[in-house]
């Protein structure tokens, strides 16, 4: 049963946002084939794997997810500061804290030293000199194995409406003749692979960032395929 977390007030947000694309430098536990990646890329990848890759935050030695919670003012204000690009996946609190995620502590120097003397430093982010990291508005999941399977999310955010994710094979043939499903290579020579967009993509909505009017642009599940 779903717990009741109360309600959201004005300056909090129940959206979620996992940015694939983010201005600054990245951890070194990052891959330098990650790093290369461009947003779009990186999203891609997320959709055709279904599944988020979790890395060790700076200052952390456990990998995590990290998510901003952004309200529609405060994701305008993360976009045109340059602090992040529009692309990326959305999640609710509740099903960050259904996959054992949390928001973070944002603490002083010495505060931080005792979350990192436990083995909890990647749960809060220090606030001392030169780290002024508030803005981000912080939630993360941790995970050891660095994986983080997704059954469903919010919403997927875009910043070109034009994009469309790569096909993936869906497991299932078509005759490439007529179009129509059939069994496979041992029922005809023609059978090839059916192709088609990702689950995750088919199955959520579409958020498509709108640089004119510094918003989102909603679309229903299945409406861009």
């Amino acid at each position: 049963m779903d717990q009741n977390l109360g309600i959201t007030g004005p300056a909090q947000s129940d959206d979620l946002y996992h940015f694939t694309g983010r201005i600054g430098d990245r951890p070194n536990d990052v891959p330098n084939h990650i790093q290369k990646m461009t947003p779009q890329e990186r999203l891609d990848t997320i959709l055709a794997e279904r599944t988020l890759r979790a890395f060790p935050p700076f200052g952390a030695g456990f990998p995590c997810a990290c998510f901003s919670e952004s309200t529609p003012d405060h994701l305008a204000f993360l976009v045109k500061s340059w602090k992040v690009k529009p692309w990326g996946i959305v999640g609710s609190r509740m099903s960050l804290l259904r996959l054992g995620g949390g928001t973070v502590a944002y603490v002083p120097d010495q505060q931080y030293q005792h979350f990192k003397n436990v083995g909890m430093a990647h749960w809060a982010v220090r606030v001392g000199t030169n780290s002024t990291w508030m803005h981000e508005r912080e939630w993360r999941i941790p995970r050891q194995n660095g994986e983080i399977r997704l059954q469903g999310v919010r919403a997927i955010l875009i910043g070109d409406a034009s994009w469309r994710p790569s096909l993936v094979d869906t497991g299932e043939w078509i005759n490439a003749e007529n179009g129509e499903q059939c069994q496979g290579p041992g029922e005809t020579p023609l059978a090839q692979p059916r192709m088609d967009y990702p689950g995750l993509w088919r199955e959520s909505a579409v958020w498509v960032w709108d640089s004119k009017s510094e918003a989102v642009i909603k679309h229903a599940p299945g409406t861009l395929c």
